[in-house]
């Protein structure tokens, strides 16, 4: 039998994971098949099918918009009979169009702008080029012409509105800035847990420790060698990505930063150390400087204002590999005294929920160094899963950030999208790619709550869950950040999920796993708080399970295997399968075929699209945990109910 191939996608990869028109035959990939994720069971239309009559006009107004660019209204190309790319059933005569009446002329209309553009281009414009494509792409061509138009209009509304809003970078508020005493300082999570609320409402608070806390300098700066990213500053606001640097050595790193910046401070008046002066006045000045002109100079530059400028940022060193600023000796007991706020140990904390990770994730647990000059930036992002965060200076020039509250993270997205609109349009995903900048007084006009802070040598920044940040580096410096996580965070890491799911983006790790894990091995003698949230937090997600798995029977699955119980090894082995469709990780329940397609599992949300074989030929796998029982062992007793597979 002939193989089958996608429309969309072009492939004939899983056959098995087929779905044809029962009226055109056209064939499609299931998972192919965005728009149809949770469609009703039934005969399989096709929207060429379904919407013929419908796709007929619009590809006709498309192709007479076009038209019109030359004054007339082409012979033919307005009626099915001129664009063999149409359905064949349109052309025998199965759908009839509605025709005007004889009585009344069709005139053709004056363009509305000369400056109006097709997504095809002019040249091509002719019934032998129609007739090659086809109907879908014709009908995406002429709708992302007038998108465009429609999100250039959207764009000029938004840069409208900036410039009625005079916001001067100075009148930015300030984070809250915390002095713990030595005593708060003993313990970083249930500090930094203890300013959740706060920090809720600025998205980022700035940390002094005491005065005697010092965790030292651990780089060889002649031995210490990273490879940088070029970014281009005056470019940042067009979604262009970050190309590859070179290779320095600490030193030579240093010596480059502080060439580059010279010029600019002394066009700014700024006070800077000579290369052949000594190196404690150079390093003095760094520490001290001064960040309002250099602020003001960045977003000129920023928004095209300014000159062009393109700095090296050695961003993402991987301090297993390379070496942390912090000390690596492990001879240190948990949970006492100064050390616990050397970011090496603190996502592994005996009260941090990611001391249970099985295995070491860059970034996440274990830190990463950042080797900073004059204008070199960090975009606008959330941390991975909605984690917290936590940030340390250990010498050099000051870092400037900017935060918006969780509660505003929506209103950010949307600011950024009106500002931007095409950007966005063509990548959806764009926020989570750590490449688009967009400066604070813009956001303000836009009804966002943008606040700043300066971080000097010795600071912490702490970032809270889904909190949007961003910033840049004032000159050269070496900062140091890891994740961190405590009982508040489980929420947002819920949600964090399902907004992933949507793009089919992997999680860092399972969830479900870490919430399970987490209830099961923690003392909740004297943490009366954090067990109320974490038991709402289980029977939100037995609930969720327990519907969606009636569901999956219900749709005639039958067969039901058991995974065991245990707890290892969750990134991404078998014990932790991930989505085939959005990449989500299968902890409790995952769904399987016995047919040639076994390597390939889905989540209760797409068991729909897994393959094309019967359902009594799957299975679900299930991991069974009884709420009375195990939640009773973990928290004492608690009202649920079981959930079975």
């Amino acid at each position: 039998e002939k193989a089958m191939h996608c429309d969309l996608c072009l492939t004939d990869e899983d056959q098995h994971a087929m779905v044809a028109c029962a009226r055109c035959g056209t064939a499609f990939h299931a998972y192919c098949l965005e728009d149809y994720l949770g469609r009703e069971k039934g005969v399989f239309i096709c929207d060429q099918c379904g919407g013929a009559k419908k796709k007929v006009k619009k590809v006709e107004k498309m192709v007479k918009n076009a038209s019109r660019k030359k004054g007339k209204v082409e012979k033919g190309l307005c009626h099915s009979s001129g664009v063999k790319g149409l359905p064949e059933r349109v052309k025998k005569g199965e759908i009839r169009r509605k025709r005007p009446s004889p009585a009344k002329k069709v005139y053709p209309k004056r363009a509305r702008s000369s400056k109006h553009t097709s997504a095809i281009p002019p040249e091509y414009m002719h019934s032998g080029y129609l007739s090659a494509l086809s109907p879908i792409y014709l009908d995406s061509a002429g709708f992302s012409a007038f998108t465009e138009e429609k999100l250039l209009r959207q764009a000029i509304e938004a840069s409208r509105l900036t410039a009625s809003v005079k916001i001067d970078l100075k009148h930015i508020p300030e984070v809250p800035t915390f002095h713990p005493s030595p005593k708060e300082f003993l313990n970083p999570i249930r500090y930094i847990r203890s300013l959740h609320q706060i920090g809720q409402k600025w998205g980022v608070v700035k940390i002094v420790p005491p005065r005697n806390w010092s965790p030292g300098f651990h780089i060889d700066p002649e031995n210490y060698s990273f490879k940088t990213r070029k970014q281009h500053v005056h470019k940042l606001q067009e979604a262009i990505g970050f190309d590859d640097g070179k290779l320095y050595t600490l030193s030579s790193y240093r010596e480059m930063a502080r060439s580059f910046e010279k010029q600019y401070l002394k066009d700014l008046g700024i006070k800077f150390g000579s290369m052949e002066g000594p190196k404690e006045s150079t390093e003095s000045l760094e520490r001290e400087r001064q960040t309002e002109d250099i602020e003001r100079k960045y977003w000129q530059i920023v928004k095209g204002i300014g000159p062009q400028a393109v700095v090296e940022y050695g961003n993402d060193v991987d301090s297993l590999t390379v070496g942390s600023g912090f000390d690596r000796e492990k001879k240190w007991r948990p949970g006492s005294g100064s050390g616990a706020w050397n970011l090496n140990r603190i996502a592994h904390h005996e009260e941090s929920p990611l001391r249970l990770l099985p295995k070491n994730i860059n970034g996440v647990t274990v830190p990463w160094v950042y080797c900073g000059m004059l204008f070199s930036s960090f975009c606008w992002h959330c941390e991975d899963n909605h984690l917290p965060s936590i940030n340390y200076l250990h010498k050099g020039a000051p870092k400037l950030w900017y935060a918006a509250p969780c509660t505003s993270s929506k209103t950010l997205e949307k600011a950024m999208k009106k500002h931007m609109p095409i950007l966005f349009y063509k990548e959806p995903d764009l926020m989570q790619k750590l490449v688009t900048m967009l400066d604070p007084p813009t956001l303000i006009a836009h009804g966002v709550p943008v606040s700043r802070a300066v971080q000097r040598e010795g600071n912490f920044i702490v970032t809270f869950p889904r909190g949007y940040h961003c910033g840049f580096n004032t000159g050269f410096n070496v900062a140091e950040a890891v994740n961190l996580a405590y009982d508040e965070w489980f929420p947002y890491g819920r949600q964090c999920i399902k907004r992933y799911r949507e793009m089919k983006r992997p999680s860092v790790f399972s969830h479900e796993w870490l919430l399970i894990t987490y209830a099961r091995q923690s003392n909740w003698e004297n943490n009366e708080p954090g067990k109320k949230l974490l038991k709402q937090e289980l029977k939100q997600i037995f609930d969720e399970e327990n519907r969606m798995r009636k569901k999956a029977r219900k749709a005639g699955v039958k067969k039901i295997i058991k995974m065991k119980n245990d707890s290892k090894n969750t990134n991404g082995n078998e014990n932790c399968r991930q989505c085939h469709l959005c990449k989500k990780h299968c902890f409790l329940t995952h769904m399987g075929c016995f047919c040639p397609n076994q390597h390939k599992v889905v989540c209760l949300n797409h068991i729909s699209y897994l393959c094309a074989c019967n359902p009594s030929n799957k299975a679900l796998y299930c991991r069974n945990i009884d709420i009375n029982a195990d939640l009773d062992s973990w928290f004492g007793a608690v009202e649920g109910n079981v959930m079975r597979g």
